[in-house]
């Protein structure tokens, strides 16, 4: 894709992103509606990496391909929120397994787990050429320990190198900080990808990133004057791949019967008056909460700053970013600091 042909277009993303958020919200109150992470959420573009692509077509060029270095940059391609950090640290794991059937290869590139997010990066090189323009769409799933993930937050992007060649990113915030401990198993698994028929899977161990992880509970809570909504801030933790806050969040009992829970959109502030929005920061659920467990994912810190101010808008399909001034969340990060 030619990236300088949009330069000149203005796109309202926030807009964009309110739309898609309330689509998403509207879609976890059904449900009836099976959860599953599915290829092309969202498509990247801009990678320029020549050897991948060429093929799998002799051993010369398989032995090309296993020198390859780690994938780390592509990171900042797909706007990952912790690419410097992946970069800098050498935070990913190199894993370089595939699976091929008929003509298409499935490599699995790296990984990197914190306890708190999980990325997975995947090349697919085929032999008849592989296109993101699919017919017939494939299925995709990872999986953590033989399950089905179900994060707060996950997404997937997508690249096309070459003709013959896509790469994938896949992140993961899990909805339960350390719920999986210091040691996964992880599956790649696809049935019938980019046209090609069969089935694919790519499974390997991976261990936590063995980096210092700060966790505070600030039992900080901001209420409306009626009593009726309250945010409270649970736990804050910084590890190598995020900046985590959870959030209970309280609402009228009718509106979690009538199945019209509040969905809060946030920008975040420090002490330092950095702020944290847009692409600085992601916000999702935890799995089966309706809107009562939100998690916040912001880039990871070097330092654990003083405070962070939370402020939250309302969003839904008449109104978008309408401060809430009443659910301001001052978090003091000051004191119970627990390191593991």
């Amino acid at each position: 894709m030619n990236k300088d042909l949009f330069e000149d277009i203005s796109v309202p993303v926030e807009k964009l992103m309110a739309r898609e958020k309330e689509a998403m919200m509207q879609a976890k109150r059904k449900r009836s509606v099976r959860k599953t992470t599915m290829r092309s959420l969202m498509v990247a573009c801009g990678v320029c990496l020549s050897l991948l692509g060429s093929g799998f077509v002799s051993t010369g060029m398989a032995e090309a391909l296993s020198s390859i270095p780690l994938l780390s940059p592509i990171y900042k391609d797909f706007r990952d929120i912790a690419s410097d950090k992946i970069e800098q640290d050498h935070l990913a794991t190199p894993i370089d397994k595939q699976d091929s059937h008929n003509g298409l290869t499935m490599t699995v590139k790296e990984a990197a787990y914190d306890g708190n997010r999980l990325i997975v990066t995947v090349v697919y090189t085929g032999t008849k050429g592989v296109t993101l323009k699919e017919e017939k769409a494939g299925r995709q799933e990872i999986t953590i320990n033989g399950s089905p993930i179900k994060p707060a937050i996950g997404s997937t992007g997508q690249d096309s190198i070459k003709p013959n060649t896509i790469i994938e990113h896949h992140q993961y915030t899990l909805s339960n900080l350390d719920e999986y401990g210091d040691a996964i198993d992880i599956e790649v698994q696809g049935d019938n990808l980019f046209g090609y028929e069969g089935q694919w899977n790519v499974a390997f161990p991976l261990e936590k990133v063995k980096r210092d992880v700060t966790s505070i509970t600030p039992e900080a809570t901001a209420k409306t004057a009626d009593g009726m909504y309250a945010i409270t801030a649970d736990n804050v933790t910084f590890s190598p791949l995020s900046t985590r806050i959870d959030l209970s969040v309280d609402y009228p009992e009718e509106l979690d019967e009538n199945d019209r829970w509040p969905w809060f959109e946030y920008t975040a502030v420090d002490d330092q008056g950095r702020i944290y929005d847009g692409m600085k920061l992601q916000s999702g659920m935890a799995e089966g909460t309706n809107g009562h467990h939100i998690v916040l994912t912001l880039p990871p810190m070097d330092e654990v700053p003083r405070s962070l101010t939370l402020k939250p808008s309302e969003q839904n399909q008449e109104v978008y970013g309408k401060e809430l001034g009443e659910l301001e969340l001052q978090i003091p990060l000051t004191d119970r600091n627990t390191q593991y």
